[in-house]
């Protein structure tokens, strides 16, 4: 028993005095150092994640050769040598790189790394916060059909669709929008590097089949960690049936993430929206095209109006025709006239209030109705807010909430509700480029960075008008022309000039480099009239320019009289008057302009009619009042950034005023 102690015990000294133990622990020091540096930069570069396994074997296979190197050799500053025997004097230059220096260092660097997502964002989406991924959070990948038919694939969509719907309707769960997880069907990716994208910890399958009243609905609950099925079944029901299928696999689908569900939530999901199975492919395929944003909204209304005259007490097409009018008179677009929009959109209202007016989305059309028809932003946030009870995960109502908020000066609620809706829809490069513009509003230059990085993300670095946001970035943030040139530069290297017009004439705006901007200008057919004016003007030919200032004015009072509540066209009238020496009238219709849309009525487009106004007072030589107005501007979020007033010409008149410059350097701050 000594002999065996004994030998033991020599064994151990040998290993000790050939640092065998010493390179062990380096060893998985490194290695633990590798696998936390793997884990951050894997994510950020958005790589598989499979890599970080494969890391994770191969540091495994190699721990015994290092241990058999380690007995056989050590690495000395004279390189490498054999390991000395028990007993065996070594040199300074002899001793291994295993000594207790190269452990503190590698302590140091494990610490940093353990500390350093605490510190940084690692989602690759720039999500708000690095926390643990929402237990009972859920992507629905798009369905797949057994056969690849045109009706097949339409009736999968359609499924998908549904199902999202009915999920997205239990707030206990965290449900991703469909405009994100549509990238991913017929994806070849691993369902972990999927969860990772979007910020889950499930992702729901599916197959379908319908074969003429008979369908076949194939799902599976997976956890995208453990590749653990949760849960699965096969449905095989009548066509008739489908609406009891959806709602039975949202309730199955909450159990299973042990979602709590409210009765209130359960009959809302067990409600049947209409009996005419027609009406509800009709909406469906509306819906389908709305989300994929391909054809005219006018368009898809006529779809909506189809499923109505099979049903007419199907309260969601109305919901949506009054949302569709009533956006179309808010920003004026469609060809019917504003007001016809107006009275369509309150008339499908009245239908929807006449079918249900306590339904959630009779409630949100209302909500849309307050917001796009008579801005009055406080009603639409009360219905918003109504809705929100039974929609938790709809991403669109969480950013038209936040849009409405922004409208009444509540800036920080509406970034808060704005990073919602797009930690529940990552890939939408509407709420994306939004939530993008709202930081650079607020100055909040960083953060508008981040998004843009999505942003660009989203578009594989492909879209012209997307990458063209980097350059707005710069302008705002340094206002450096030669960073803003290579800027462009790098965009016109990769981008059709023709898709890069805003921003090669704001170039030349603030490089006054007049000649290619008027050339510009003349080329297009939707040049402006002022700033062709304005260009002329300022190359010394200010009789050419009163003839385009003139040529403005006409085409303003002539949209007045077609429509007097525009109230933007009120300040280009005044704008056009200024320029044409007529101030009193010019002053006149800028307060005009501003008392039909006041900053009490409307943060936003209030800022734009103050805007317009300063400008008319700069025009008429009323320094004081146009600087007393800019200053109000910039203590407030919006787009004009205190860059641009130092490089466009358009403010030249204000340069002389001490006052100008005083308040150029008290708000210089902002630019970063």
């Amino acid at each position: 028993m000594s002999k065996s102690q004994n030998s033991v015990s020599r064994f151990i000294q040998e290993l000790r005095n050939r640092r065998v133990f010493r390179v062990s622990a380096v060893y998985l020091g490194v290695g633990y150092a590798i696998l936390e540096a793997s884990s951050i930069i894997v994510p950020m570069l958005n790589l598989p994640g499979i890599i970080v396994k494969i890391v994770l074997g191969l540091l495994v296979a190699g721990f015994p050769i290092a241990v058999l190197l380690a007995w056989i050799f050590q690495m000395t500053p004279e390189g490498l040598r054999r390991s000395p025997k028990s007993g065996e004097k070594q040199s300074q230059t002899e001793k291994p790189l295993t000594g207790n220096a190269t452990i503190i260092v590698l302590l140091v660097i494990i610490a940093g790394l353990l500390v350093y997502p605490q510190f940084t964002d690692s989602n690759s989406f720039g999500q708000d916060t690095v926390s643990l991924v929402d237990s009972k959070s859920i992507a629905v990948l798009p369905f797949t059909p057994f056969t690849k038919t045109d009706d097949d694939q339409s009736f999968a969509d359609g499924m998908h669709d549904d199902i999202l719907t009915q999920l997205s309707k239990v707030a206990d769960l965290k449900v991703i929008s469909r405009t994100s997880v549509m990238q991913y069907k017929e994806t070849t990716m691993l369902i972990s590097d999927i969860a990772r994208e979007l910020g889950v910890a499930h992702i729901l399958e599916g197959s379908v089949r319908r074969a003429g009243d008979q369908i076949r609905i194939v799902a599976q609950l997976i956890n995208a960690e453990t590749d653990e099925h949760l849960w699965a079944e096969t449905f095989d029901r009548e066509y008739a049936d489908i609406f009891s299928i959806q709602s039975d696999v949202a309730q199955k689908i909450a159990r299973a993430l042990k979602a709590e569900l409210t009765p209130k939530e359960k009959h809302y999901i067990e409600t049947k929206p209409t009996e005419n199975q027609e009406a509800w492919e009709l909406y469906i395929m509306a819906e389908l095209l709305w989300d994929a944003d391909i054809i005219e909204r006018d368009s898809i209304a006529v779809i909506y109006e189809q499923a109505i005259e099979l049903d007419p007490n199907f309260l969601l097409p109305y919901t949506m025709l009054s949302i569709i009018h009533a956006n179309a008179y808010f920003d004026g677009s469609g060809l019917d006239p504003r007001l016809e929009r107006f009275k369509k959109a309150k008339e499908a209202l009245s239908e929807a209030l006449r079918i249900n007016q306590d339904a959630p989305e009779t409630h949100l059309a209302l909500g849309y109705f307050y917001y796009y028809g008579s801005r009055d932003y406080q009603r639409a946030l009360e219905e918003f807010s109504i809705v929100q009870q039974s929609q938790p995960n709809n991403s669109d109502l969480l950013a038209a909430t936040a849009f409405v908020q922004r409208r009444l000066g509540q800036w920080d609620e509406s970034l808060e509700n704005l990073q919602k809706a797009v930690s529940l829809d990552p890939n939408d490069g509407n709420k994306v480029g939004q939530m993008r513009d709202m930081a650079y509003m607020m100055r909040l230059w960083d953060l508008s960075e981040r998004y843009q990085r999505q942003l660009s993300a989203i578009h594989s670095g492909n879209e012209s008008g997307t990458e063209s946001g980097w350059y707005y970035i710069e302008l705002a943030q340094s206002g450096d022309l030669e960073k803003m040139q290579a800027i462009l530069d790098q965009l016109m290297t990769k981008f059709d000039p023709e898709d890069l017009l805003e921003i090669r004439v704001m170039h030349a705006e603030f490089t006054r480099d007049y000649e290619n901007w008027l050339a510009i200008e003349l080329a297009d057919t939707s040049g402006s009239y002022f700033t062709i004016g304005n260009l002329l003007q300022w190359t010394d030919q200010a009789d050419r320019a009163q003839s385009y200032f003139d040529s403005a004015r006409i085409d303003a009072e002539e949209t007045i009289q077609e429509n007097p509540q525009d109230w933007e066209i009120y300040g280009e009238l005044g704008v056009a008057l200024a320029k044409l020496g007529r101030f009193e009238e010019a002053i006149d219709w800028g307060k005009r302009e501003v008392e039909l849309m006041s900053l009490a009525r409307d943060r936003l487009s209030g800022l734009i009619a103050l805007e317009d106004l300063a400008e008319i007072y700069m025009i008429c030589g009323k320094l004081d009042e146009s600087i007393d107005i800019y200053s109000q501007i910039l203590s407030m979020p919006g787009w004009l950034s205190v860059n641009w007033l130092k490089l466009s010409p358009l403010y030249d008149p204000l340069r002389s005023s001490p006052r100008f410059q005083k308040l150029l350097d008290q708000y210089s701050g902002q630019n970063g």
